[in-house]
Parts: C-alpha cells; structure tokens; sequence
C-alpha cells in the first residue's frame, strides 16, 4: 500500500470508528458489533504501525472511548478509569499470559476469571463508607456524574458495612436484567411506541436521561467487581477485592474463579461459557485478571488499558432454523431492504422470527433463498442477521433471490417508481433499490418516527405504530405537521382495530403535546438532523447549525455554494493539470497554458479556503452540500419551511460572532466555580472563539478550574495562558 492509500484509509478508519463510538458512547444506540469494531480497530492499528507519520497521538487506537454527554457535570476520577484490550480466541490469551510471564519472570502466574458484564461502566466513591458520588468512565480521566440516577438503584447500599477505607473508588457495571427489559418493552408496545432493541442499551441510555424519576421506574441493577483509588490501600490481590465487596455488602459478580496458569484460566473460561446464561446480567465475555495487585503495578498499563488484564469475548450466540419468506420494508430515505421471515427460534434468551438480509448484493453473494436453512448470529446483542444458507438443506428448485421480481418492479407500499442507486447512509451501505416517490406512506411514517426519536427532537410515544396511524388516517403529511394534531385526536387515536381497539389515551397524548411544545426551543442542528434532510447526519447537522442563524439562510448557504465552487475549481485543475493521465497536455505550449490555469485555479482554491470555507471541516463537503441545498429547493423542502414558518418555529443556530475571542482557540479544563460546561462553551462561541478538546502551540487560552488535569500540565509545558473563571468573565467585560 502507498503512502498516500495508507493515509486514505487510515482517514476513512477513524471516521468509521468515530462514528461507532458516538453510537455505542454517547447515544448507546449501536450499529455493528463489539467483533466488527474490534476488526476496524486493527486494521487501523497495523497501518499505523507501518504508516507512524500517519499516527497522531489522538488517534482512537490511543485512547479510551469517551461517553459523556451534555447535562451532566463532569468530574475527575481519582484513579484514571481504563478500558480493557480484547480477544477472541485461546491462541491470544495463551499469548497475554506468555507476555506477563517474560515480563515478570515466571510461568507461575495467579490469576481471576470473573464474567464480562454487558452494561455501562460505572465508578462509585465512597468516603468514610459513606456514597457519595457515582461518575461514568467518561474519556477515562473525567466522565459523567450521574449521582442522582445512581441513587435510584435499591440494591445499591448507601453505606458500607464494617470497617471501611477512608476514600475508595470502585467500580462496577449498570445493568437491565432481562426480566425488567421484557417489561418495559411490553408496556412500550401497549401504548404503541417503539420497543428498545437490547438491554445494554436500554441500561446505558437511562444511566444518561436527566430525569431521576424516569431512571427509578425503569429499575436499573448494577453489580461491582474493580478497585480505582484506595486509601490507605487495604487490597493486596483480586481475590482480597471480591472478599471485601461481599463483606461491605455489595452486589457482587454470580461466580469468579481463582486460577494458576494458563491452562487452569482456558478452563475457566470454557465453564464460564457454558454457566453464562443462567445469570442476572448479560455477559459477552471473561475478564481475566493477575490476581496479585504488586504484580498489577509492575505489568503497568498503557494510556487506554491494563496489560494485566484482558477481555476473552465469547463467539456471538448462533442458530439454525429455516428461511420462510424474504419480505420487503421501505424505510425513511426510501431504501428497500429486505427482511428474513423465520421459523421462530431461541437465540440469546429471546425468541427470534426476523432478522437482517443488509441488501440484495449480500444475498447473493451469500446465496440465500427462501426454504433455506440458515445460521443466523445475534452478535453484541444487535439485530440478528443471517449469516449462511445450507444448499445441501435447500429445497429442489428454490430460485434466487430477485427484489425487483419479489415486488413486481415497484415500491411494495405506495407503487411508486424505484431505482438502483448508490447510497452510504445510515439504512445500508452501497447498491441498494430506492422507491423515488417523496410522498409514500412508509417515507412518511419512517421520517415522522425519527423526527420524534430521541436522537432528533426527543417527543416520546410517537414511535412506529403511532407514527404508522398519523400517517395512515392523513393527519401527517410531513413531520411538521404533528403540531396540528389537537391533544383530543392524539388522545382517541385507535392503535389496534374496531374489533379489538387500543386508544392511545389521554395521558400519553398529554405527555406528546407536552414534548412536541418544548422542541420548538431546540436549536437548528437537532432540528436540521431531525427533517431527515438527505446527507446530514448528527455531526454534518452540528457543524451546519454552528455557521447559519437559521433555516432560511441554510436553505440558500453562501458556504455550500462556496463548498460546491472550490469542488468545482478542484476537478477543473485535476483535468488540466500538466501531467494530467486523463487529459493529457497536447505540446509544451499546452503545458506551459496549463500550468498558468492550474496556478490560478490554486489561487482560487487557496482564497476560498482562507475565506468562506476557513474552518469548515472534511465531512461538510460537495455531496453535503449539493443535497443540503437541492433538497430545500425542492418542492418537499419549500414545504417544510412554509409549514414552520405557518407553525412560528424558527430554530436558531450557534453561529459564532466576533468578539473578544475572535480567531482564538480555548480549551477547558477542570470544574469552573459557577459555569456549567456547556455554558462556559456557548460563551467562547458567542464572543467569535473556538473550543479545542486538546492542547497544542495553537491553543490561545486554556480555561481552568478544580481538579485540572494533564491539559494544564500540557499549557504550562507549552507556555499557553491559563485564565480562571473570574479572569474569563472580565476579558467578556
């Protein structure tokens, strides 16, 4: 691989993974499994390996995932808050322990395997035995306190039993079990909203909802099996850990085996495997661990993770069952994707009757046809997709797979035109067929659902059922349009049929007029992100609203009309580029003409970026741009601004004006006396500033407060000016 593929790939590598850690982090919403994040993280390692001028310090192979989010004060750990390096098979656990053995000097290694719990991870301090905070893991060295929703846990005691240290941090993990899942999921779906897909992310989204009394009614349960801080240090091994979370009455891990040697964990391990289902909490996976804590510090750790410990994660759960249709759904971007109709079958706990076929291209290269026997995989708890057909199990003359033939050349919900196009977007990535009509009823119901999701503008209880009858009876046209529903017709609306009705009820349309009144403050990214316009996803949406006041001016962008002229000016000056292979120079004169142009063109390009698009980053590009502004100068678009215009909804953007900290960079650091995070941020924006989450020669200011850690070691290092609170305030005057 060439330096220059190398550098493409390893850009293209931590844009996937970044965009994984904002799903699985901060939205617990993710769309590919522990296995195929692990995969993308290697192949990223290697080529860094190869490539290290490619390798930046905060490349995600380098640092733990971060989960903190908006609302929440952010507070230090005491002990940084590591991750843990996978693996999955026995040749890379042997090869752990061989590491450990010729770093300490002996193959007589003594060793916990204790199971790998699926929840959020999660540190509680106690002081003089007494709990008194509970912080995420954040990005490892700060993360979320989340106290008050901790709180709400009742097997979690208050204060420990016996003898305890003066401060100890330990850590555990927040988890549903599957009992209250399946409950919460019934009651969901009685009142027609959409059910939640797993228990982990159902657990770590309400870890992170910012009202308490929601997190108590969903009965969270956590179990505690690690040590942070300790003083005075009482711990000497893991074992000695396990004993004493017991004896302080804490919940504890079902079963932990203490082991010696590598052959004694393998076992373990298996036992593990084979015991893992009949416990409370889901588990993916052994953790295994040097039990003796003098031998934990002479291992040491990187910057993300322990080289003491390591996570073994079991084979995704499988099974066999038979192929009994491929049905079609079309989903809110108009993307036909095809669906497995199953035989039901037990898998993970739950019974299974559909799962995920991806695209027509990946059924045939997997060659699947209905009457099939298939192995299907619910891997990390995702949606079960199928993994392999069986063509000895295959019935005589099962036909391949045709999704035009399947929906006789049309779209199998409004009978509208479709076509193949190409498409990366969040319903499938690739070749896919697409029903071209703006208008189908199951557009429509995909893109009022998501306009309610929490990831948009968060009106629960409009999930797909109820979006589904808004559309259908012709209250909804566009999502907009929900704020014309009187409570008295969301409050009647029949979910089931006249034989057997279900009314939606007051107290559930009360609550969507309640949230659907609060979402017009919201500002133009959620609401940007939440139109479903094409290309914008969650970070495209927030760069966008950081530089329009408002949709209006979005609409007719002089900065993507400027993205789509340096776009312009780029390919013009790679076809007449002197050495250009495609177009190539026809005499020195042409030459000569050409590299005048090409200098001119670069002139151009240079302005441009120095100008309108100074700033602006990658992911806000020509295909960005060209969507954005065909789209609201389309009919649909000019009909989704009269309506918000009719509705006297105008969401503003956080376009940065200039100030006393016009084209200077801040960072924050620590916990301010008074300003919330968030707050300290909008103030930077609001007098012309940027925020940086790293320090550099660059950095203009670094903001400190209590308990700063190594950005402000790193401002001292590098000389850059460190204000407080109050110094902030009056440079604001």
């Amino acid at each position: 691989m060439t330096p220059a593929k190398a550098q493409q790939r390893i850009a293209e590598l931590r844009a996937q993974i970044a965009h994984a850690d904002e799903l699985y982090y901060r939205q617990a919403k993710p769309e590919i499994s522990d296995f195929e994040y692990d995969i993308l993280k290697r192949e990223l390692e290697e080529l860094e390996k190869k490539f290290p001028q490619f390798a930046p310090k905060d490349s995600p192979t380098q640092k733990i995932g971060d989960d903190r989010v908006q609302g929440f004060v952010e507070v230090a750990h005491r002990q940084k808050m590591l991750s843990l390096d996978n693996t999955y098979n026995e040749a890379e656990l042997r090869a752990f322990h061989a590491r450990l053995a010729k770093l300490l000097g002996t193959e007589n290694l003594q060793y916990t395997v204790e199971p790998k719990i699926d929840g959020l991870a999660v540190s509680l301090t106690y002081e003089d035995g007494r709990l008194v905070r509970a912080v995420t893991r954040g990005k490892g060295d700060r993360g979320d306190d989340v106290t008050a929703n901790v709180l709400t846990i009742g097997m979690l005691p208050r204060a420990l039993k016996g003898a305890a240290p003066k401060v100890v941090e330990i850590r555990g993990e927040i988890y549903l079990t599957a009992a209250e899942f399946e409950r919460i999921n019934t009651e969901r779906a009685a009142a027609g909203e959409e059910l939640y897909a797993n228990p982990r992310n159902l657990a770590a989204g309400t870890v992170k909802l910012l009202d308490s009394a929601e997190v108590a009614r969903r009965k969270l349960a956590i179990v505690l099996y690690g040590l942070g801080y300790c003083e005075p240090a009482l711990i000497g091994s893991q074992t000695d850990l396990q004993k004493r979370l017991k004896a302080w009455g804490l919940p504890v891990v079902e079963k932990y085996w203490a082991v010696q040697g590598i052959d004694a964990v393998w076992e373990a391990v298996s036992e593990l495997d084979r015991l893992r289902h009949g416990f409370a909490y889901g588990t993916d996976g052994a953790v295994v661990k040097l039990d003796d804590v003098d031998q934990q510090r002479e291992a040491g750790a990187t910057d993300k993770a322990p080289r003491w410990a390591i996570a073994y994660k079991f084979k995704p759960d499988t099974a066999r069952t038979r192929l009994r249709a491929i049905t079609i759904q079309v989903g809110k971007t108009g993307i036909l994707s095809p669906v497995a109709e199953l035989e039901p079958v037990l898998l993970a706990g739950s019974t299974i009757s559909r799962a995920t076929l991806h695209n027509e291209d990946e059924i045939r290269r997997k060659d699947i046809r209905v009457g099939d026997l298939v192995e299907i995989e619910k891997a990390g708890e995702v949606i079960p997709a199928v993994l392999q057909s069986f063509p000895d199990e295959r019935p005589k003359g099962a036909p391949e797979f045709d999704l035009v033939a399947t929906v006789g050349g049309k779209c199998p919900v409004c009978g509208g035109k479709i076509a193949r196009v190409e498409i990366a977007g969040d319903e499938v990535e690739g070749a896919a067929w697409k029903c071209l009509n703006y208008e189908c009823a199951a557009q429509r119901t995909g893109r009022l659902s998501f306009f309610c999701g929490r990831r948009a503008l968060a009106i629960d209880g409009v999930g797909g059922v109820v979006a589904a009858k808004l559309v259908e009876l012709g209250h909804v046209k566009d999502p907009p349009d929900l704020y014309d529903v009187p409570l008295e017709t969301l409050a009647t609306l029949n979910l089931g049929t006249e034989a057997e009705p279900r009314v939606f009820g007051e107290k559930n349309a009360t609550k969507v007029v309640a949230a659907r009144e609060a979402a017009r403050a919201l500002p133009l990214e959620k609401w940007l992100f939440a139109l479903s316009v094409p290309d914008v996803g969650e970070s495209t949406a927030r760069e966008l609203g950081r530089r329009h006041r408002n949709l209006a001016e979005l609409a007719r962008s002089p900065l993507l009309q400027a993205v789509l002229k340096k776009a312009e000016l780029v390919a013009q000056r790679e076809w007449e580029a002197p050495a250009s292979r495609k177009n190539p120079a026809k005499s020195d004169a042409d030459k000569a003409r050409r590299k005048d142009l090409c200098a001119r063109l670069d002139e151009e390009i240079a302005a441009l970026d120095a100008g309108a698009l100074a700033g602006v980053p990658a992911d806000v590009g020509p295909a960005v741009a060209g969507s954005v502004l065909e789209f609201f100068a389309s009919l649909p678009g000019q009909r989704l601004l009269a309506k918000l215009r009719s509705l006297g909804i105008d969401p503003q953007g956080t376009v940065a004006a200039t100030g006393v900290f016009t084209g200077k960079t801040l960072v924050l650091t620590g916990t301010l006396p008074a300003l919330k995070r968030e707050e300290a941020e909008q103030l930077i924006l609001s007098a012309g500033g940027k925020v940086s989450g790293s320090v550099s020669k660059k950095t203009s200011f670094v903001l400190a407060g209590e308990e700063a850690g190594s950005k402000l070691e790193k401002a001292r290092e590098l000389g850059v000016p460190v204000i407080d609170e109050k110094e902030f305030r009056r440079m604001l005057g």
